[in-house]
């Protein structure tokens, strides 16, 4: 019987596995659910008010947060804050607050994180000489002889552009050159610092032609704690010290870790780092070292021309040379963060108890590599403001980073969400649902919203506002606050306990990006090398083919059987994107990766030299050479397809704002015929797919799981495509709801037919046999025709509107013969500047007795219907469409449509005597709100 009992335990394991993933899927866990980094303004908190905003919180299913204390919006008046008295970092009473919060999280079955220092990138002003960040500037003078050049470094230097978050600071000159203008070879220039006095005079013999003045300045302290609160404010840390960052670190967990109980993880789950803003950080005392010993040559004869950005431009011997010896400057300071600052960062997490959770990215990392190190890697999402409308926009980062989760088999893999820094105030919960939809499509799919202020009721409307989302209880679509975040954290839950799948591996020209460009801001690349680095994965997307992000690296250490293997991950085709430089250990890895039965495929440009000074033309060879190999004698494993060609319109930030969808249009046409190029089998094979979809194929056992996301607005779309798999049940699990339901992929064994509403998102999971179960026999699709006319209804003596405004007392009432777009009505500036809750009312006449839907048309931007009395729903995203079963009737109707609006339009209008109002919300013309219309009954679908 034993025996009998432990075989029958076996065979229902994977039937209890699946059905975990189900009810955590209807319950998800507080891990899953989204965390918001909660600004602890100006560090003025109580305890009181901390367990306050702990229930709001915890009501609106929010599952943890990130203590973030931070300096107060300089536009809150100082003297309303004196009945709030600031409570110092690490002091006493700051730790008391903190235990405060970590307890109540774990009271209300939360999840507690807590980031290093105050504001970013951390510091003090309790650093001492040699512990703060430290840079080598240039200054640059063009000069013409023959002549006498006389100066002096303190003028010089203030001709300079500077950050607006660096300081003044005490400087040192470190090379002073003088160089010709167009040397045919490498010239470093004749070195002139025996012509400084100690003052910081020079007079300079130019001889005849045309010269550069090169000068060096050493600083260190240059630049600040952005926003940091009181206990740490004052100069960021030196990034590149292992000692000066463990000290700092060592000094945070000392003080506060007693406090918690012991140490940090007795209380903390894990410790943050945001933002690697370190302002063009490039320099610590034994860099010179540091390089020699790695690179194999002094770096200071290279440094000037380095540090030139418009040095090593062009393609002679000199520009050839700069950019080999900017390499390997660019590769000396990431290995040293790598090794300095992000290993000794990890390791103290772990000595503490926590998890490392960093945005591991900036101008310091390789945005690969550095995540890879952490515990819990983090990407960013963005709301940007365009005029009246806010764009949604996951940075070109986050790819990078789910890619590095996936190569050091992590799942957990967060992102900082709706980062919003413009339209505060204009955000809608369906800007929510996009940003968060887009940004699953790239990898990262657990959400820290951006953010929850720390806000007591004390401080007004609107209050307390660092930056960020207002999210808070005076915010009029609060109430349904919850529906996203059920539905976000449903849809995590899933892809937090399935692996990600990926058949494809791109390798960007990284190196040809450091030696051209230096090290570039991540997450906004100031330029994007080449122009599709960043949006090829997504047009290969959207044809099927999942992928992700290598580096030269991961290609080195890679083992190869027919595909190329690092850790858990198998690619079958290798993607390089117009690459012209690699190490030879990677070219040579190329080889064996065709050599065993790999696709390489080679876009634009063929690899023909190699990075780096030393060496340089011998390595050259043995790049060209093996490149050479791999395209003789490997035709069918080789594929060399042309560039897809750059936008020809008017030219976009495509970086931050995305590709328009013409030109993602036209990128997604290069992919298709890429795909038939290439041949390459894939689970999903999208035949006709639309520039506005999206999809991610994750596996969890036997099951199969795809989320598709439409991100337009406006547009419905429609996409065919051809599964890997057969004899798998299909269904719909509804993140909205939490319930599952069959869904009818259409008429064709294998082939999948799917139609996506605007801002649509669809989860499809595939079972085997007949496993699973719920609902049953419905289809999910859209209820009504798209371009159908409809019948508009007839309202009885207008619509009369009760106006609810998110300040009680401006309410008003209104009988309206015509719905209209409220923020455009002149001279009535209640009704243009309203911001809450407005309830429509009227009656109309209906003569079929024939089921039909309501349609209501342009809503801004929550809507609730309520008809003869039943209710019908509420949406909060796509078309504000209903089913009026059981509701409507043949004859006399009552309907009632509530809707919600954002707040941007009345915070607006008190931009003259609300400074904090007037910060965020002077810019924007009138926001589309209220109810437009045409609100119109419609028939279903066939």
């Amino acid at each position: 019987m034993l025996k009998i009992a432990l075989i029958t335990l076996l065979l229902l394991q994977p039937l209890l596995a699946a059905d975990q993933l189900y009810e955590s899927f209807r319950n998800p866990p507080a891990e899953a659910r989204p965390f918001v980094r909660w600004w602890w303004n100006g560090g003025r908190v109580s305890e009181a008010e901390i367990l306050r905003e702990l229930d709001l919180l915890k009501q609106a299913g929010i599952g943890g947060f990130e203590i973030n204390t931070i300096a107060m919006l300089e536009a809150v008046p100082k003297e309303s804050l004196d009945a709030f008295p600031a409570v110092g970092w690490l002091s006493p009473e700051w730790n008391r607050m903190v235990r405060t919060a970590a307890d109540g999280a774990r009271q209300r079955g939360m999840i507690a994180d807590l980031i290093v220092g105050s504001g970013w990138p951390f510091g003090g002003r309790f650093l001492e000489r040699g512990e703060q960040t430290q840079k080598i500037s240039l200054i640059k003078k063009q000069v013409v002889g023959p002549s006498t050049f006389q100066g002096d470094v303190r003028t010089l230097a203030a001709g300079r552009k500077r950050g607006r978050e660096e300081a003044v600071t005490d400087s040192k000159v470190v090379f002073l050159r003088l160089v010709p203008l167009n040397a045919s070879t490498f010239d470093p220039g004749i070195d002139l610092m025996n012509s400084l006095s100690a003052t910081g005079d020079m007079s300079i013999q130019v001889p005849a032609g045309e010269f550069f003045v090169y000068l060096g300045l050493w600083e260190e302290g240059f630049t600040h704690v952005k926003l940091g609160a009181p206990g740490a404010d004052g100069p960021v840390v030196n990034h590149f010290d292992a000692r000066a960052v463990r000290k700092y670190l060592d000094n945070m967990s000392t003080r506060l870790g007693p406090d918690l109980g012991g140490r940090l993880g007795d209380r903390i789950r894990a410790a943050f780092v945001d933002s690697l803003e370190l302002d063009h950080a490039n320099w610590t005392a034994d860099f010179p070292e540091e390089f020699e010993r790695r690179r194999g040559y002094g770096v200071w004869p290279y440094l000037p021309f380095i540090l030139d950005p418009e040095a090593g431009r062009d393609d002679n011997p000199t520009g050839d040379t700069v950019r080999r010896a900017r390499y390997d400057l660019c590769k000396t300071l990431v290995e040293l963060f790598h090794e300095r600052f992000l290993k000794t960062y990890a390791e103290w997490c772990r000595e503490n108890g926590i998890k490392s959770r960093i945005q591991a990215y900036g101008r310091e990392t390789h945005p690969l590599g550095g995540s890879m190190l952490i515990d819990l890697p983090e990407g960013e999402s963005w709301l940007w403001g365009e005029e009246d409308r806010i764009v949604p926009s996951p940075t070109v980062v986050n790819k990078y980073v789910s890619s590095a989760a996936h190569l050091s088999g992590k799942r957990k893999v967060s992102f900082e969400a709706m980062t919003n820094a413009v339209p505060v105030f204009r955000e809608t919960l369906q800007d929510f649902k996009l940003c968060y939809d887009m940004s699953l499509m790239s990898g990262v799919i657990h959400p820290v919203v951006h953010g929850f202020n720390y806000n007591p009721p004390e401080a007004g409307f609107p209050g307390w506002v660092r930056f960020g989302c207002y999210l808070n209880e005076k915010n009029p679509w609060w109430p349904y606050f919850r529906r996203w975040t059920d539905y976000a954290s449903r849809l995590s839950t899933v892809l937090l306990q399935s692996e990600a799948q990926a058949s494809v591996a791109i390798l960007g020209p990284r190196a040809d990006e450091w030696s051209r460009d230096f090290l570039l801001y991540q997450p906004f690349p100031e330029v994007a090398r080449p122009w599709y680095h960043y949006h090829l994965w997504q047009s290969l997307n959207q044809v099927g083919l999942s992928s992700d992000f290598v580096s030269e690296e991961i290609v080195q250490k890679a083992t190869f059987d027919g595909g190329l293997r690092s850790g858990s991950r198998s690619y079958d085709l290798l993607i390089l994107q117009d690459v012209e430089s690699l190490e030879p250990m990677t070219a040579t890895a190329l080889e064996s990766f065709v050599k065993s039965g790999g696709q390489l495929a080679v876009v634009g440009q063929t690899p023909f030299r190699s990075p780096g000074l030393k060496d340089a033309l011998a390595r050259d060879a043995q790049v060209r050479e093996v490149m050479d190999r791999i395209i003789r004698g490997n035709e069918s494993r080789l594929s060399v397809v042309p560039a897809p060609k750059p936008p020809a319109g008017p030219k976009r930030d495509f970086v931050r704002m995305g590709l328009s969808f013409e030109d993602r249009g036209e990128l997604l046409k290069w992919a298709a015929d890429f795909v038939e190029t290439v041949k390459i089998r894939s689970d999903l094979e999208i035949t006709s797919p639309n520039p506005d979809v999206m999809h991610i194929h994750h596996r969890l056992g036997e099951r199969e799981i795809l989320l598709f996301s439409n991100s337009s607005r406006t547009r419905a779309a429609d996409i065919t495509g051809k599964l890997g798999w057969t004899g798998k049940k299909v269904w719909k699990w509804d993140p909205e709801t939490g319930e599952r339901i069959r869904f009818e992929p259409g008429p064709t064994p294998g082939i999948l037919k799917l139609h996506l509403e605007p801002a649509e998102s669809l989860l499809l999971v595939f079972e085997p046999g007949g496993r699973a179960g719920g609902g049953g026999g419905r289809k999910a699709s859209c209820p009504c025709n798209e371009q159908e006319n409809g019948i508009p209804i007839q309202p009885i003596s207008g619509w009369q509107a009760d106006f609810r405004h998110v300040i009680a007392d401006k309410s008003f009432a209104r009988n309206l013969m015509q719905l209209t777009d409220i923020s455009r009505a002149e001279n009535d500036g209640p009704l243009s500047t309203f911001a809450g809750r407005i309830v429509y009312r009227t009656q109309f006449d209906h003569q079929s007795g024939e089921p039909m839907w309501l349609d209501l048309g342009q809503v801004y931007d929550v809507s609730e219907v309520r008809l003869n009395g039943k209710a019908l729903g509420a949406r909060w995203w796509g078309r504000h469409i209903y089913s009026t079963e059981g509701a409507l009737r043949k004859g006399r109707n009552q309907i009632e449509i509530q809707v919600t609006t954002m707040l941007g339009n009345y915070c607006k209008s008190l931009q003259a005597v609300n400074p904090v109002a007037k910060r965020w919300a002077f810019w924007f013309p009138p926001i589309a709100a209220g109810l437009v219309g045409p609100v119109r009954l419609v028939k279903a679908k066939d």
